[in-house]
């Protein structure tokens, strides 16, 4: 029973008493300080109210002189006739009977009529003190006249009309503030800073004395520290705004500190004497404590650098302490079971058990040596997200483990190793000397790779795309390597070849295209003329009229080179970009239709869209919202798509195509005759117009099969109700071939290249005035 816990913390209890002793006794420190504060903040309240009837009781007497002086009868007959005399000497004896301080006559525009004193000392015209004082009607303000205080009224001479106006006031002196100072036993100032001056009943004052900083910053040396003589209360007085007055209440706080003082040393005495009770006895205690407690923080110490195998040595201890330290022993196999869990995370695919992407770039930056020779291939699953989509993630997971586990297989078979550096995307390093031994190797890789694999019981192929970089052949850096092999399976994925190795110059091409890339998104938001269209005509074959042209675009860049369209529009739809970049075309095309109706041009213009733009929620609502933008109607928009994208998007494509023409858009199939379009899907495709591709229209009139295939295409196109356009137009023959063949409208260089709107606008003219 000794040594239980619970017993020593009875024992400590004892140490508590004495604790809550001492918090009592500050407490009622605390109190008394507050009550000391209190009081002094009362005090000032007080003597705010004393002042304020002060100041009242003036301010009436003020009215009252005021108000007897302009009725004087002989005194308005006076102002009105000026008799200076009279005026002066009425100023004189009614100031000498109410002991005004200060009584002036001012005409309405301000100027200085009489006194009672020197005129000498006030300015000629007091037209701003006297605007200002008119907005207090019967209410005294305080001014600085002279370099003196005043408490001033100022009230009109009506005869009835107002005729001048009687500035009466009391000056305000020392005198007056010591006057206060006995009525509310505080230190009172009058301040006028922008007047530079002040007065106080401060009775020994210092030179240069500014009752503001004096008060504020005058402290008094305590037990302690310095602290604050007074306890300052400012007082706005009624004032002129250009020049305002201060009234400074000062409260002595020395009295105060006094008591405080006094209580505070009885106070610490009962502290000192309670507090060497509870440490001879908590000393005690705690010498039996410390001992297995030092212990404890000795474990904790080790734990906190990774040791987790340190042990508690110390005599026998209460049965709380040994509690303790099992605790602390289990929570130390558990910490460094979830370390090297969390570890091996942080660096590890959880599917696979592969590194992953930044735990492989370390681990090759430590590889990497002048002496070592490394094959690094990068293996892309092709197809996975399909197998996601149609047979489950379980399945697609059970996919990547298999192949995870040949390519480790593999790998480490050769000493390499190996990371899962994308969803679908693997990294094998093994270290391989000659171009031989690597073509061997990764030959083999992939021969396994492809090899049928059983995931769920059921039997799935894959196929892959693989890219190559050797060390140091082709790069020193790991991050270097890591980037090109990527390049090298993207290159591999685009050309669909199962292998590719990377060839010199290919990361400056990727580099390149990520700068023209930025330079793409740059001239799309700057809007800056580098992107701008070009329109081709398409005639109308039987009424040999241009009525509709096609909206092709190109971009000339800053230094004056052009991109192939097909460049940095593949380049736009693979980086996601293609979205922003119909949306200009779509904007300037549409501004261009409604700017030809205004110069009575009629052509309905075709937009090529990708299958990005059909997929986007947002290319119908915007197509609308432009079309009611510039006032088109829908019938004069064209929206061209190729075979390829409406085979990729099929539902997707036919229900957003549905939709647009629904509001009254055409619908036009781009490169028929070279895609994947059966006949049963060309019958159910929402669309208006088929456009042969090219290919079979270049050599019309030199190959017969060429010829069977336009005739019957255009032929079962009537049938199906669509307009057909023949594009790639070039002699007159092949023009001539489809006039007999019925086909709608022809497009290619024999008519016209593209042109820009402006050169369009002159070609059709001249078109119209031959035609």
């Amino acid at each position: 029973m000794a040594n239980n816990l619970r017993s020593r913390i009875t024992t400590l209890c004892v140490g508590l008493v004495l604790l809550t002793t001492l918090v009592s006794l500050l407490s009622f420190w605390w109190s008394t300080s507050k009550f000391q504060a209190e009081k002094v903040q009362q005090n000032i309240t007080v003597a705010q109210s004393v002042y304020k009837q002060y100041l009242k009781s003036k301010e009436s007497l003020l009215l009252t002189a005021a108000k007897v002086l302009t009725a004087d009868f002989g005194f308005k007959q006076a102002v009105a006739t000026r008799d200076a005399a009279t005026i002066s000497s009425v100023l004189y004896n009614h100031s000498q009977r109410i002991n005004a301080d200060l009584m002036l006559l001012l005409d309405l525009s301000g100027r200085l009529v009489s006194a009672n004193v020197n005129a000498q000392n006030f300015a000629d015209n007091l037209q701003p003190l006297m605007d200002e004082l008119l907005n207090n009607s019967e209410q005294s303000s305080f001014v600085v006249l002279n370099n003196q205080l005043y408490q001033v009224i100022l009230l009109p001479v009506k005869t009835p009309r107002t005729i001048a106006y009687s500035l009466v006031g009391f000056k305000i002196t020392s005198a007056v503030a010591t006057e206060l100072k006995s009525l509310t036993g505080m230190e009172v100032s009058f301040v006028a800073q922008l007047d530079d001056f002040a007065t106080s009943s401060l009775v020994s004052q210092p030179d240069n004395f500014q009752p503001i900083a004096y008060f504020t910053n005058k402290t008094t040396a305590r037990f302690f520290a310095e602290y604050l003589t007074y306890e300052n209360e400012q007082i706005a007085l009624p004032s002129l705004q250009s020049h305002p007055i201060t009234l400074l209440l000062s409260a002595d706080l020395t009295s105060s500190y006094r008591d405080i003082e006094q209580l505070l040393l009885t106070l610490i005495t009962l502290a000192v004497l309670t507090m060497l009770f509870g440490v001879i006895t908590s000393s005690l205690l705690a010498n039996n404590l410390t001992t297995g407690l030092s212990q404890l923080a000795v474990i904790a110490r080790q734990f906190a650098k990774g040791d987790y195998r340190f042990k508690f040595e110390g005599k026998k201890q209460s049965s709380e302490i040994e509690t303790l330290v099992n605790a602390f022993n289990n929570m130390g196999n558990d910490i460094n079971k979830r370390e090297q869990q969390i570890s091996f995370q942080a660096h590890h695919d959880t599917l696979t058990g592969f590194y992953n992407r930044s735990a492989m770039l370390d681990l090759l930056a430590k590889r990497l040596t002048n002496d070592a020779r490394y094959t690094l291939v990068a293996i892309d699953i092709k197809g996975l997200r399909h197998i996601n989509d149609k047979l489950g993630p379980q399945v697609g997971d059970g996919c990547l483990i298999a192949v995870a586990n040949r390519i480790r297989q593999f790998s480490d078979e050769l000493g390499g190793f190996h990371a899962r550096i994308g969803g679908d995307e693997f990294l094998t390093v093994y270290p391989c000397a000659e171009i031989e031994q690597v073509k061997c190797a990764v030959a083999d890789l992939l021969k396994q790779l492809q090899l049928a694999y059983k995931v769920k019981n059921l039997k799935i192929s894959l196929r892959f795309n693989a890219g190559i970089v050797q060390y140091p052949e082709q790069g020193t850096k790991a991050d270097d390597l890591m980037r090109r092999v990527l390049i090298a399976v993207d290159a591999a994925t685009t050309s669909q070849q199962s292998l590719h190795y990377y060839q010199d110059g290919e990361d400056e091409a990727h580099l390149d295209r990520l700068i023209m890339l930025d330079e793409l998104k740059q001239a799309i938001d700057d809007d800056n003329g580098q992107l701008f269209m070009t329109y081709q005509p398409k005639l109308n074959i039987k009424s040999q009229k241009i009525d509709k042209v096609e909206s092709l675009i190109r971009w000339q860049r800053k230094d004056g080179g052009w991109v192939s369209p097909e460049v940095f529009i593949d380049l736009a739809e693979q980086s996601g970009l293609i979205v922003e970049l119909t949306a200009w075309v779509v904007e300037t095309v549409i501004a261009q239709i409604a700017d030809w109706s205004k110069k009575d041009i009629h052509l309905q213009a075709a937009i090529n869209v990708s299958a990005q733009d059909i997929a986007h929620s947002g290319f119908h609502a915007s197509l609308v919202a432009t079309l009611n933008k510039y006032q088109v109607n829908p019938s004069s928009v064209t929206i061209e798509l190729t075979e390829r994208d409406m085979i990729e998007n099929e539902a997707q494509g036919i229900k957003a195509l549905e939709d647009l023409k629904t509001i009254g858009v055409k619908i036009s199939l781009d490169d028929y005759g070279v895609g994947q379009t059966s006949l049963g899907r060309l019958k159910m495709l929402p669309i208006d117009e088929l456009k042969l591709d090219k290919c079979f229209i270049l050599t019309l009139h030199e190959s017969q099969k060429d010829q069977y295939i336009v005739r019957s295409s255009i032929t079962l196109g009537h049938q199906l109700g669509f307009s057909v356009v023949a594009e790639g137009v070039e002699t007159a023959e092949s023009l001539s071939m489809l006039h007999e063949m019925q086909c709608d409208h022809a497009q290619g260089y024999y008519l016209s290249r593209p042109l820009k709107a402006q050169q369009l606008e002159q070609w059709l003219e001249e078109y119209q005035r031959v035609h």
